[in-house]
């Protein structure tokens, strides 16, 4: 006898209505059967809310009419065959957060084509994977700990892997299922980089060019100071986010981002191949960015220096409130199509850097530079979003505060924080502490921000305990 609604464990709730299987509550949805009290060719999409932290083994096993499913940021693990044999599934998103995937949780899975695993992924299963016989890329982290055998047996055309852990090579691929030609692409490109760059620094250089229209240069674009200083050790990851194809655009974004490239080479001292600059970047090549900026770290060494600058918009989870990067090509503010900020902070915490200092020319309110909304149809009204940790050595110098928006300075043609950033590096030739630089930022962001326009934004710095008593003395230059 099959119902409608139903218990999914305790605490946990089921229910089936119009193709759309929702599970909400808290906490770990029990593991069920091969028979469930639905009917699994009646799914085509699954919502599992906000609270839940276990998808149970053989949840939608078999249901050939799934084809979306929504995870939220509490999901821990996904249980084995929670997806088996689902081949009309294309779309889904694992979030950051989640650390295991079970055997044959997606075997058969034969609509995806990319896969996307989160630096927060710890275990696959064994055949997690296997017979996804369509899927041409797959980005894994460097943190799995285990992967198990056959985990991509049949994936007969995945030729792009990127993230490869160290027991994944051309002696080991067989066990894994995966396509040697394809694992040794990946090594040889890392050792090309090991050769290139050994224990000093390096990058792999501009990622693509900007051909729009920018505005007439400020006074913090044509007296760039030169010092002739050696900063090899250190790498700059620049994203500039100006283009939305259907978000609001970010007016002078792009500018942000060539003229704090300029002032890294010219002022701090980076040489232009330890410069990674990402234009318009979409969610892919931002997660490409640190996948190259950490196997660059594995080369480079502990002495590694690391500064990421970011324009663009930013936006918290509707139902988390959880802060998130947008890329240009996402239609939506959610995790399904953006880059949680807590990933980035991980990920720099967890390389082996000497430090990482972080500008973010961004709010994570749901505003844009116009001081409106960066979906057209959101509802006028901004959010806090949620306070993120810190580890490692990494200090975190961001536009705004709480619900503020980062707004621009019109006549600069920069951001208000990226103008007044530049202005102190091009004063003081980049000689200056990072606690100078975050005092002078926050005192001139405050005041001018209310004099042109009209609007509070304040500054905020956060610091890890890992630099809690070294950060005020650090300088870019060094």
């Amino acid at each position: 006898m099959f119902a409608s609604n139903g218990s999914a464990g305790k605490g946990i709730k089921w229910e089936l209505k119009n193709g759309v299987l929702t599970i909400s509550g808290n906490g770990a949805m029990k593991d069920f059967s091969t028979d469930r009290p639905w009917i699994p060719g009646e799914v085509e999409k699954l919502v599992v809310e906000e609270g839940i932290t276990h998808i149970g083994t053989n949840l939608c096993r078999n249901s050939k009419n799934l084809i979306s499913v929504s995870l939220p940021s509490s999901i821990k693990t996904i249980g084995h065959d929670a997806f088996n044999s689902c081949k009309s599934l294309s779309d889904i998103h694992i979030p950051y957060g989640v650390e295991e995937i079970g055997d044959r949780a997606f075997y058969n899975c034969t609509a995806f084509i990319e896969l996307d695993l989160p630096i927060s992924m710890k275990h696959i299963g064994t055949e997690a994977f296997a017979k996804c016989k369509n899927i041409t890329t797959v980005r894994l982290t460097q943190g799995i700990e285990t992967l198990g055998d056959k985990a991509f047996d049949g994936c007969l055309i995945l030729a792009n892997l990127s993230g490869l852990p160290d027991y994944v090579d051309t002696d080991t691929f067989v066990k894994y299922g995966l396509n040697r030609a394809a694992v040794k692409n990946y090594w040889d490109r890392k050792e090309e980089m090991a050769a290139r760059f050994g224990n000093s620094s390096g990058a792999l250089g501009n990622k693509n060019q900007d051909s729009s229209k920018q505005p007439d240069p400020s006074d913090v674009d044509t007296d760039i100071p030169f010092t002739g200083i050696d900063n090899s050790n250190t790498f700059a990851l620049i994203i500039a986010n100006e283009n939305y194809g259907k978000l609001a655009n970010v007016p002078y974004a792009i500018n942000d981002g060539n003229s704090f490239s300029l002032y890294c080479r010219r002022t701090l001292g980076i040489p232009a191949k330890n410069i990674l600059m990402y234009k318009d970047a979409s969610y892919g090549s931002m997660r490409e960015a640190f996948s190259d900026l950490r196997m660059i770290n594995e080369v480079a060494g502990e002495n590694m220096k690391v500064i990421f600058y970011y324009a663009g918009h930013g936006a918290p989870d509707d139902a988390t409130l959880d802060p998130y990067l947008i890329p240009v090509d996402a239609g939506r503010v959610n995790k399904d199509v953006c880059v949680p900020l807590a990933s980035i902070y991980q990920e720099l915490g967890s390389m082996n850097l000497k430090s990482a200092v972080v500008f973010l020319d961004a709010c994570f309110s749901g505003g844009t530079r116009e001081d409106k909304m960066v979906m057209a149809d959101a509802r006028a009204i901004t959010r806090v979003p949620k306070k993120q940790g810190l580890t490692g050595k990494v200090a975190v110098l961001s536009a705004t505060s709480d619900a503020q928006t980062a707004l621009p300075y019109h006549e600069k043609g920069h951001g208000m924080f990226t103008y007044y950033l530049l202005k102190r590096l091009q004063e003081t030739k980049g000689n200056v502490t990072l606690a100078d630089l975050k005092d002078y930022v926050t005192k001139e962001v405050s005041l001018n921000s209310t004099i042109i326009n009209r609007k509070d934004q304040t500054p905020t710095f956060t610091v890890s305990s890992g630099a809690s008593s070294l950060w005020d003395s650090w300088k870019l230059t060094d």
